[in-house]
């Protein structure tokens, strides 16, 4: 026999309950405050077995002890309650009042089963990598290429992917190996001149300029003199027909193509000495100067 163990705070009476309840017509109210009385002295003892004797029943319920027993006598049929007989005294266990070591119980079986399983999801994982397979067919042979989990691919390639499927544009693992070392380390407005066009015209293929040739790429890691010092250009982002520049320490939306801007603002930090200072910096400068 189980010792008595604290139950957790909240009580509730599970509808399947109740129903059993009705389905006992004139006896339901009796049953639903009999049980509703257990449960009560469960939660002011702090056990799922209260003592609750016929006697100490039949004075809190104000009821006749006939009554009392008729009515307990139901609920142990219905398997809603048992009774434990200590010494001389009665303590009436409730089975469905989770204590807190039963809830601890199956929170563990349920991490167990989660162990379990996380084998079998390992291998399924395994078995769904992108490989080929080769399916037969009447006098010939069909080769199929699985393609790769499209999230996994930056977001201009995933969108270029999704356009190849729309429009029917046959590829493979080769292909989309191929498409991912064009756009590998190039600034994002680079991947957006490339797979934009190529898009709008339909093409079956994209083209980014190589980065020697690129001007846009060579702007990398140059800076920004302007109100505020905009430290080394790590991207460049064109949205809404403006230019988003993304500096170590800073983002700049501006209207200005990267080339006039950095024609006009830019340094490297080995030219920091040289870098320029636009006129209304100096203003600012000159204005603090004259005050003293």
């Amino acid at each position: 026999m189980e010792e008595n163990t604290p139950i957790e705070e909240l009580i509730i009476i599970n509808p399947h309950i109740i129903q059993k309840f009705m389905r006992h017509g004139k006896d339901y109210a009796n049953l639903l405050a009999l049980y509703t009385f257990y449960t009560y002295h469960a939660k002011q003892q702090k056990t799922n077995q209260p003592l609750a004797t016929d006697e100490f029943t039949r004075k809190g319920m104000n009821w006749a002890i006939d009554r009392v027993k008729k009515t307990k006598k139901l609920l142990k049929e219905m398997k809603l309650v048992e009774v434990i007989q200590k010494g001389q005294y009665s303590y009436i266990k409730l089975p469905f009042i989770y204590t807190q070591r039963k809830v601890g119980e199956i929170l563990g079986n349920i991490a167990n089963q989660v162990d379990k399983i996380k084998p079998k999801v390992e291998k399924l994982k395994k078995a769904l990598k992108p490989s080929k397979s080769k399916v037969s067919a009447p006098n010939k042979e069909i080769e199929v290429n699985l393609k790769p989990s499209t999230p996994t691919m930056p977001p201009l390639l995933k969108q270029w992917i999704e356009y190849c499927d729309k429009e029917s544009v046959k590829y493979n693992k080769n292909n989309i190996k191929h498409w991912e070392d064009k756009v590998k380390n190039r600034t994002t407005i680079e991947q957006q001149m490339g797979i934009y066009k190529a898009i709008e015209s339909g093409w079956k293929n994209f083209y980014i300029t190589p980065i020697k040739e690129s001007k846009v790429h060579k702007l990398l890691g140059k800076s920004l003199m302007m109100e505020k010092d905009c430290d080394t250009l790590l991207d460049i982002i064109y949205k809404d027909k403006k230019y988003i520049y993304i500096f170590k320490n800073i983002r700049v939306v501006s209207t200005e193509p990267p080339i006039k801007l950095f024609d006009k603002y830019g340094y490297t930090k080995t030219d920091v000495k040289k870098a320029p200072i636009i006129s209304s910096v100096q203003d600012k400068i000159m204005g603090i100067i004259k005050r003293f």
